[in-house]
């Protein structure tokens, strides 16, 4: 029997950049193996609590006194002072500005943030010396304000406040700069919100790129339309632990709606509209495109239940503390810039009337893709922003591998049933001549189990499942004569056919290679084991009972 090692929720294989787990001497001993990987832009995540992070923030504050407890270490032009815990500015003629140095490096990410204590007019911005008018995070009513910049040849290792409009007047506090590490793994807990910490299992999340072509995701007083509504902004918590989410509240019976504005489809394409709401007093909401009637989806926040659908799809998903994602997917019917992605109080399942006066709910990070599936949350503040697809490869040497027999075995879960082809295999080098692979194919709900030997193919079958979007957990055994493919507990396909990869040195969320056909989806776990399984062993390896 396999000790309860494989059973036992709270002890994942998947470690931040130790992804694969290899059977050495006993077979029932495994040692992380370091994995190749990439992104090379920020990502968020979902942490054990249940809120949404950035991965790979560093907890070295480069900021010295960023709560102004005292007067120094910061280089006051004209007009700025410090006092009672706030840096101020009291107005004036020119643009105006305290730094001080903070040692960024050109080509790095930084997270700034800092909190508007007060304001009575103007507006104050942030940002890297020499990077003026590049990435400034600026601000013109109270709030904490968030900002990713990359730092460029021409920053000069300085962190600016400044006056930006000759007119700010106002304090400000808890300035912050941190570096981020673009390329660090995601360990997801999207799946596990409210359970209890004992018995989440996080996953690996390995997504596609995907741009988030709302400006200003957070705040909806900035670049947005509203028709009948009005915005009040950083009005309570949000979903990533911080006070910005915004109160959207009608001040008509009929159409009370807020868009981005600008924003511009193409006719005929598939984009998914998401975004973050909290019930205020106002139990429908609506999501569309154009027109309800044709792109349109509705969303019960008392029930967290999906109503009427007009669309391709739609999804509610809780986030905790009354928080739900809601997501519509459609296809667009007009390049037009008005009404493209609506947000709507309603009173209820399929109107698109208030019906009273004050109905209202909380907003926060809206996305709009092009996708037919949402992905995490990608913020903006001023700009469209692109995050890179993930990529991992590269796992373990030569003589890691037993190329005689083995198994390799994965508990995963696809992001859509999309048509195509996401692998995990172990490979001799790039050529794909001898490799061992499980992989979601083109075909709906399916899952591939593959074997190659010196270019020839000769295992090749498909189990199919109900749901790849559901966690399946996979075991591919293979030894010369004796291959068996099980899913779930169950033993699905027996082979006795031979020719056994030789040369096996590494493995990746890939078909080969660093880029082909990569894994899109949630890894929960991975083991490869230097043996052929006895039955029983598998059949306790696979089994999805929770």
């Amino acid at each position: 029997m396999l000790k309860d090692y494989f059973e036992v929720p709270n002890k994942p294989a998947i470690k931040s950049g130790n992804i694969l787990s290899c059977d050495f001497t006993d077979h029932e001993t495994f040692i992380p193996q370091p994995l190749d990987y990439s992104r090379g832009t920020i990502a968020t995540y979902v942490d054990c609590n249940g809120l949404i992070k950035m991965s790979g923030i560093s907890d070295t504050e480069l900021v010295t006194n960023g709560d102004f407890a005292t007067d120094s270490d910061w280089t006051k032009e004209a007009g700025w002072t410090i006092s009672e815990g706030t840096a101020n500015f009291s107005g004036g003629t020119g643009n105006r500005a305290m730094y001080q140095a903070v040692g960024i490096t050109n080509g790095k990410t930084y997270k700034i943030q800092y909190k508007v204590s007060s304001i009575s007019s103007g507006q104050v911005a942030v940002r890297f010396g020499g990077m003026s008018g590049v990435g400034e995070i600026t601000a013109t009513t109270i709030g904490i304000y968030t900002g990713y910049i990359t730092a460029t040849g021409s920053a000069n290792g300085n962190i600016y406040i400044e006056d930006n409009d000759n007119n700010f007047v106002g304090s400000i506090d808890n300035v912050s700069v941190k570096e981020v590490d673009v390329e660090t793994p995601r360990i997801d807990y999207t799946t596990e919100i409210g359970k209890a910490k004992e018995l989440q299992k996080p996953s690996l999340l390995l997504e596609p790129q995907s741009t988030n072509r709302i400006t200003f995701s957070e705040d909806l007083s900035n670049n947005w339309t509203t028709a009948n509504t009005t915005v009040t902004t950083n009005q309570i918590t949000s979903p990533d632990g911080t006070l910005t989410a915004d109160l959207l509240q009608g001040t008509s019976t009929s159409s009370c709606i807020i868009e981005p504005s600008g924003l511009s489809l193409t006719t005929g394409v598939t984009y998914t509209y998401s975004v973050f709401v909290k019930k205020g007093n106002n139990r429908w909401i609506r999501l569309g495109h154009i027109q309800s009637s044709v792109t349109g989806c509705w969303f019960d926040l008392d029930n967290g239940v999906v109503g009427t659908v007009n669309s391709e799809s739609a999804t509610i998903e809780e986030f905790g503390n009354n928080w739900y994602r809601i997501t519509n997917t459609f296809v667009a019917t007009s390049t037009t810039t008005n009404n493209s992605a609506f947000i709507g109080i309603c009173n209820d399942n399929g109107s698109t009337n208030a019906g009273v006066i004050g109905q209202n709910v909380y907003i926060w990070g809206a996305m709009v893709e092009q996708q037919a599936f949402a992905t995490s949350y990608i913020p903006t503040s001023g700009s469209t922003v692109t995050r890179n697809q993930d990529l991992a490869s590269n796992a373990g040497q030569l003589g890691v591998f037993n190329d005689e027999e083995g198994v390799l075995y994965a508990e995963i879960a696809a992001l859509a049933d999309d048509s195509t082809f996401r692998s995990i295999s172990i490979n001799a080098d790039s050529t794909r001549n001898d490799q061992i692979m499980i992989r979601y194919r083109t075909n709906s709900n399916i899952i591939n189990f593959f074997i190659r030997d010196g270019g020839s193919v000769t295992f090749n079958n498909n189990v199919t499942v109900q749901d790849i979007t559901e966690y399946h957990k996979v075991a591919l055994k293979y030894k010369n004569g004796d291959i068996a493919c099980w899913v779930d507990g169950e033993e699905k396909i027996i082979s006795t056919a031979t020719g056994m990869p030789s040369g096996l040195s590494r493995l990746g969320f890939v078909l080969e290679g660093a880029s082909v056909d990569p894994f899109v989806g949630k890894v929960r776990e991975v083991k490869v084991f230097r043996r052929a399984l006895t039955d029983s062993e598998l059949q306790e390896l696979t089994n999805n009972i929770v």
